[in-house]
């Protein structure tokens, strides 16, 4: 598995134009930053890449999108607390494990 660290990536978002954001991580567990250092989550419900904050050790989204000037709340480079990190990497090595082995998410081949 293959990292990446603090290197600059244009982002899609549903309801707006791209985003440049600063990701670092691997395909179990990646964060993402504003080339400002803010910590940004994509949030769902607005379709943006918002701010972030900690909450209880994890990133909840501020609803405020990284195009804006960001929250007082929210902290340069925060990190989520390393017990938010290795459920959120277990939860995606579990969902890929399971991809995996059910008939969608395999190649098989067939004889004519």
């Amino acid at each position: 598995m293959s990292g990446i660290v603090g290197q600059k990536v244009k982002l899609a978002q549903a309801n707006g134009d791209d985003v440049e954001l600063v990701v670092t991580g691997t395909t179990l567990y990646a964060t993402y930053e504003t080339p400002e250092g803010f910590p940004a989550v994509y949030d769902d419900r607005a379709g943006l890449f918002c701010f972030a904050r900690a909450v209880d050790g994890e990133f909840v989204s501020t609803g405020v999108p990284v195009t804006a000037p960001p929250p007082a709340q929210v902290e340069r480079h925060a990190r989520e607390s390393d017990a938010v990190r290795s459920r959120k990497i277990a939860q995606r090595q579990s969902a890929m494990e399971q991809r995996a082995r059910s008939p969608a998410g395999r190649s098989e081949t067939t004889e004519d």
